[in-house]
């Protein structure tokens, strides 16, 4: 029996993904544990693996969104037949959309359902809900008159048939050939009919040359995926707190002779000094590790840090969840192990969802300081500033220092201005007596 495969859901987050790249071709062997395709979700990307070996037939092409536990695609048996495979208009040769028959009508009539109430399984009702389509509207096929899930996604490809363009047969051929998609292509025929004229022609114009782009024309960036979900989450944050942010200077001399004596036995770096900071600052400042709920502040027991980390198309958050409970050490591999994670793109959605309190360091690009926005729905984001040494008064003397800028944006609904000064002045005594971070 053909083995399905489903939009996975990767997180508690996430609704849909979309089908970045087939790895390969409809039609060809795969092996179990082999990986197959590459999905993506506006946070994570994820490497798809076969469940079983076979033959894979590709049901979603690339670039395709689709709902969790939508099919993508089967693995078939060698020479095993799949229910009824046809070829749509505007696919390229050789990919095939999967239709899986309904099962035959019940031989008894159905019972009488109450006014109002349509008969459906768990999954034909889910389905419904996520295309938005009335049950009613769908003839059932199952026992007793009951919708399925075949039956739902029946009702959707004959709604998505009937949407197409018109077209004549030899146009539709055309175009099936051509790999073009008949509803780009204007109709000149009766009724706007789109004949074969009108293919090869849309054709020709697709081939024809594009002029050269004039000096100094802009690189144009498509606006979606995860640079797409930063702004709109960027924006959301921005309009729904009222952010206030404050800057304070830290001598971290002795945290830097620390992680030097460190290194000698793992490795440590900044950041992870950081996290360990801000996790023991916040077990004596609950107010900063908060989320509001409705007209209800939520003080949180759990300090779950989120650290951001670039990425070469935009910015990811994986989380060190209950990082006040770990030693230094295991922090500094957690954090090494998302990183790593979130530059092959191999991270889950559980691991970049659910932080309290986020750090975000632009110390390498040279930056002092900065605003950071808030990553919502938190009550603080830090920002950290380069370390730099600079001639200050130390001691009653002038003295060359390791001096660091922190940067503390807060959602002033939740938090005042003096309890986040409070935090701030007790992080700066931690990170200028780093030893007790060791404790």
């Amino acid at each position: 029996m053909a083995a399905k495969i489903i939009m996975p859901k990767l997180g508690m987050a996430m609704s849909e993904g979309i089908v970045a790249k087939w790895n390969k071709g409809d039609g060809d062997p795969v092996e179990k544990g082999e990986e197959i395709a590459v999905i993506m979700s506006k946070k994570i990307t994820y490497k798809l693996t076969a469940p079983e070996s076979g033959i894979l037939r590709i049901v979603v092409r690339e670039k395709e969104t689709r709902p969790v536990g939508a099919t993508l695609a089967f693995i078939t048996a060698p020479g095993e037949a799949i229910p009824e495979v046809e070829q749509v208009a505007g696919l390229p040769p050789g990919v095939a959309v999967t239709t899986i028959a309904a099962p035959a009508p019940a031989s008894t009539a159905a019972a009488p359902a109450p006014t109002g109430f349509v008969p459906a399984s768990p999954a034909a009702r889910r389905l419904a809900k996520e295309k938005g389509i009335d049950l009613a509207q769908v003839k059932g096929t199952g026992a007793d008159g009951m919708v399925t899930e075949a039956d739902v996604m029946r009702f959707v490809e004959e709604g998505a048939r009937a949407a197409e363009p018109l077209a004549t047969s030899a146009a539709r051929r055309l175009a099936e050939q051509r790999g073009l998609k008949l509803a780009e292509i204007p109709g000149t025929g009766i009724g706007g009919r789109i004949t074969e004229q009108d293919v090869l022609a849309f054709e020709a114009r697709a081939q024809a040359p594009v002029p050269a782009a004039p000096p100094g024309a802009a690189r144009v960036v498509p606006f979606v995926g995860m640079r797409q979900a930063i702004a709109e989450h960027m924006v959301e944050s921005l309009h729904s707190m009222a952010q206030l942010t404050m800057m304070m200077e830290v001598d971290v001399t002795e945290l830097v002779k620390l992680r030097e004596q460190i290194k000698a036995d793992f490795e440590v770096t900044y950041t992870d000094l950081l996290v360990r900071a801000v996790a023991k600052t916040l077990k004596n400042h609950p107010r900063l590790n908060a989320t509001l709920i409705g007209d209800e502040i939520h003080q949180l027991e759990s300090i779950h840090i989120g650290v951001a980390v670039a990425l070469p198309d935009g910015l990811i958050v994986p989380v060190v969840r209950d990082a006040d409970r770990r030693t230094l050490q295991e922090i500094a591999q957690e954090v090494r192990r998302l990183a790593q994670g979130a530059r092959d793109g191999t991270l889950t959605v559980d691991e970049v969802t659910g932080s309290t309190f986020t750090i975000t360091n632009l110390g390498s690009y040279g930056v002092d300081g900065f605003t950071p926005i808030i990553n919502a729905p938190e009550a603080a984001i830090l920002g950290v500033g380069r370390i730099a040494e600079r001639v200050v008064v130390y001691d009653d003397q002038i003295a060359r220092r390791k001096m660091m800028v922190l940067s503390l944006t807060i959602d002033h609904r939740l938090v005042d201005g003096a309890p986040g000064a409070e935090f701030m002045r007790s992080l700066k005594e931690l990170l200028e007596n780093p030893y007790r971070l060791l404790v």
